[in-house]
């Protein structure tokens, strides 16, 4: 099966799969760059439960055996794993690439091609997942290639796809692992290959937090941020961007505008889901915006129903280990329309991201506008159909 970045499929449901291979490959002409692999062996929390849960080619087999890394040359790697072997802490095996000092050399991924996962049976040598990915990459120094994961008993695969900066520094806090920038500690974690915070960014703390009814906080500004809307329902739910450039330049980023990466407004909506699961929206150039705006959109086709019951929210990722949610509170069966969280980009070095949940009158189906002061109104923009 090829994947889309977003998409999640099974793996064992209806199979009798238990040994898998993940291999990832790459290609990158300049041969100075090294590009590492490495697997984070995650629990419920989507954190490792310490040094020994981080394998890399300096550590590649887990304490119990059961997942194993080898690397094959300078452009591909393989991770072998026993799934019947694997300890029941372990609720998630994430797949990372990193290049090694690329903020020191001035390298990242936007220099290498032809990146690529499969995931294939190792007894049948059935291939089972075919992802590739890096398209819309530029600076980053590293990737959450995707997810394996436990979901009611059987293991799932999630394309995430997702670049960071600060290399595998930034990839460890964000999982779990401490780096920190002092010696000592540096050389206790020499062999992550990595420098503890990129020589030329402050250290970036890392942050889950879910955001109160109409609280906001501020978190790093970063070089690239990834929204998503979440919904857990059978109804189609649309995730809309709206935003305002330095220039003054107002618009939206939706299903039918789906926006460009390397011009402007510098945003993309990652595909229409088309039913129940997550919308993802990518600002590539938070320097070149002041404000967004994300919204939801159910169609008329839906019926009634409220968002909250939808399970629907906001998620904002600055891509350095900060990651804020947006839910819903309030109970309105009868909108179309609800706007969720804003960011504001004027600071020079922070964002700030807030929660604003507001509804569309009942019944009406014109969708909110985002003004140049940051400010917004519902009820007032074109009416959508779908």
């Amino acid at each position: 099966m090829i994947l889309s970045r977003g998409q999640k499929v099974p793996i064992t449901k209806g199979r009798s799969v238990s040994e898998l291979v993940v291999t990832l490959e790459w290609q990158n002409d300049d041969q100075t760059i090294e590009v590492d692999a490495a697997a984070f062996l995650l629990n419920e929390e989507n954190k490792c439960s310490g040094d020994e849960s981080f394998l890399f080619y300096g550590q590649p087999i887990s304490a119990d055996q059961s997942v194993k890394q080898i690397k094959q040359g300078d452009n591909r790697n393989e991770t072998y794993l026993s799934l019947k072997k694997i300890s029941p802490a372990i609720q998630k095996v994430a797949f990372t690439l990193t290049i090694h000092e690329g903020e020191e050399r001035g390298q990242n991924f936007g220099q290498v091609s032809s990146l690529s996962l499969r995931i294939a049976d190792k007894v049948t040598g059935e291939n089972l997942v075919t992802f590739t990915f890096g398209e819309e990459l530029t600076k980053e120094t590293a990737i959450v290639v995707g997810e394996l994961y436990l979901h009611k008993g059987d293991w799932k695969f999630s394309a995430v796809g997702s670049g960071f900066f600060g290399g595998l520094a930034a990839l460890c806090e964000n999982f779990g692992i401490e780096v920190e920038s002092n010696e000592d500690k540096k050389e206790h974690l020499e062999f992550i290959h990595s420098p503890p915070v990129a020589a030329t960014q402050e250290a970036v703390v890392p942050l889950t937090v879910t955001l109160k009814k109409k609280e906001a906080i501020s978190i790093r500004k970063s070089e690239k941020v990834v929204a998503t809307l979440e919904w857990k329902s059978k109804k189609d739910l649309d995730l809309y961007c709206f935003y305002v450039l330095k220039d003054g330049t107002e618009g939206k980023v939706y299903y039918r505008t789906p926006g460009h990466a390397h011009k402007e407004p510098y945003i993309t909506l990652d595909g229409d889901a088309k039913g129940a699961g997550k919308e993802t929206i990518i600002v590539h150039k938070p320097s070149e915006l002041t404000y967004v705006l994300f919204s939801a959109y159910s169609a008329v086709s839906n019926g009634i129903g409220s968002f909250k019951s939808m399970k629907a929210k906001a998620v904002v990722d600055n891509q350095m280990g900060q990651r804020v949610t947006s839910p819903l509170f309030e109970n309105n069966k009868f909108a179309y329309w609800v706007a969720i969280a804003k960011i504001d980009f004027t600071d020079l070095h922070d964002m700030s991201v807030s929660h604003v949940e507001k509804y569309s009158k009942s019944g009406t189906e014109r969708s909110p506008l985002l003004y140049n002061d940051g400010s917004f109104e519902m009820n007032v923009g074109p009416i959508e159909f779908k």
